[in-house]
């Protein structure tokens, strides 16, 4: 390639909330990429359900619709060994690859530089020593984060990348995010993204890379919980002061890091690719998400299921309980779609049977409180001790999605093209 390639994945951002932070006088590297090139907008899938980020990722990664390439559930790609993605795509063209939390990939290179999967992707991390031994870290820490849980290996880990990954000059910004750790939301979160881009600047200056991707889900997450919080939100809805103090813009914070990232990755002087899948748009109901705190346990020892095999946690409430017949997964599934709360009769899981496995989400909406009771098989009381809470729903998907490339400048919003393009213009670069 006449220069490198970098993908960079800023899941879901909103560009319009962008704009009204430039326009407030912050984020001067987003300001610079939008004046220097411009960015156009993404087009994806016209079904509400298809507009999952794990969707439109693999589009990324493959170049195919969902009607062709069929992956509807996050970390389904390891089992779709027919989809070929642009990371061996790159390496059979004989380019090196590096990558870093590639969102819903599957690492089947045979000699990366280092590859990070993402948190709830069941794929083998590659690289050094602390690059594995981080990505585990980073794997337990995003599923333990409803109960607040980080492990002493997690922990040692995390601390063993801090020291070979972040420059000495960015030690003050982590010492004052750990200080604010108690009185801001989110610093959990915004830190490992941080990390997560240091990680991946120190592996690029390593190894230089000829295409490498480095995914950033935060930004997506704060608009999912707290857009309400934003100064560029101008609806009528607000979060609990319990929830989110008035005075705190957690989405700004995010962005703050992004723009720093960016202007990291534009001193590489490589080509760099940035995309969001899709962008946000205000929830307009009052949805709280809950999760299992020990999801195999209360199967087994509260609802009876039996015949478990493998339970695999995945993002916010979703879990995939794997059995050794169908037989078994049909008798879960009965089980699991009887129970319903007791004070309202909405139902509390929703199962996709997928023969021997099943998809399961808690999907009950409101409010829990000590009290809270289900029934199916069994009446469950007190099931608020058995779920942790994870957030209020702020934001919810849209269609449209935003797409720079330094190698072509457009004017603002001149080009509208499908998502499946952009893995297009990767393999043309190759």
């Amino acid at each position: 390639m006449k220069n490198k390639l970098i993908l960079l994945g800023l899941n879901e951002l909103n560009f319009d909330f962008i704009r009204h932070y430039i326009d407030l006088g912050y984020l001067k590297n987003f300001k610079r990429i939008f004046e220097e090139y411009g960015y156009s907008e993404t087009t994806s899938e016209d079904e509400y359900k298809l507009l999952e980020p794990w969707i439109q990722w693999v589009t990324i990664h493959t170049g195919k619709k969902y009607s062709d390439h069929e992956v509807f559930r996050l970390g389904d790609i390891v089992n779709r060994k027919d989809l070929k993605q642009i990371f061996e795509i790159a390496e059979e063209k004989g380019y090196s690859v590096g990558a870093v939390s590639p969102f819903n990939a599957d690492n089947r290179l045979k000699n990366p530089k280092f590859f990070v999967p993402d948190p709830w992707t069941q794929t083998s991390p590659s690289g050094e020593k602390f690059v594995k031994e981080v990505s585990k870290a980073v794997s337990q820490a995003v599923n333990d984060n409803a109960q607040e849980k980080v492990s002493k290996n997690s922990i040692l880990a995390i601390f063993k990348a801090f020291l070979r990954a972040v420059p000495f000059s960015s030690y003050g910004q982590y010492v004052k995010l750990a200080a604010s750790i108690k009185s801001k939301v989110g610093i959990k979160a915004v830190v490992l993204d941080k990390l997560l881009g240091d990680i991946f600047v120190h592996q690029w200056k390593k190894h230089s890379p000829d295409f490498s991707n480095l995914f950033l889900n935060t930004g997506a997450h704060f608009q999912h919980h707290y857009m309400f919080n934003s100064s560029a939100y101008d609806g009528e809805f607000k979060n609990p002061k319990w929830y989110c103090p008035e005075d705190q813009d957690p989405l700004f914070m995010i962005l703050d890091e992004y723009d720093k990232i960016i202007g990291r990755l534009l001193e590489l002087e490589t080509r760099l690719i940035i995309c969001t899948g899709l962008h946000q748009k205000p929830h307009k109901h009052n949805t709280f998400y809950w999760r299992l705190k020990n999801h195999q346990p209360f199967l087994e020892n509260e609802l009876g299921i039996k015949g478990i095999q493998k339970l695999t946690p995945r993002m916010s409430r979703d879990f995939l309980i794997e059995f050794g017949s169908e037989s078994d997964a049909s008798v879960a599934q009965n089980i699991l779609e009887k129970y319903v709360s007791e004070k309202d009769g909405a139902k509390i899981f929703t199962v996709d049977n997928r023969k021997e496995s099943l998809f399961v989400e808690l999907t009950y909406p409101n409010d829990i409180d000590d009290h809270f009771s289900i029934i199916g098989d069994n009446k469950i009381s007190n099931f608020r001790k058995n779920i942790a809470f994870v957030a209020i729903k702020n934001g919810e998907h849209h269609t449209i999605g935003y797409y720079i490339d330094t190698a072509n400048k457009v004017k603002t919003a001149e080009q509208n093209i499908p998502l499946s393009q952009v893995f297009d213009n990767m393999v043309a670069a190759l």
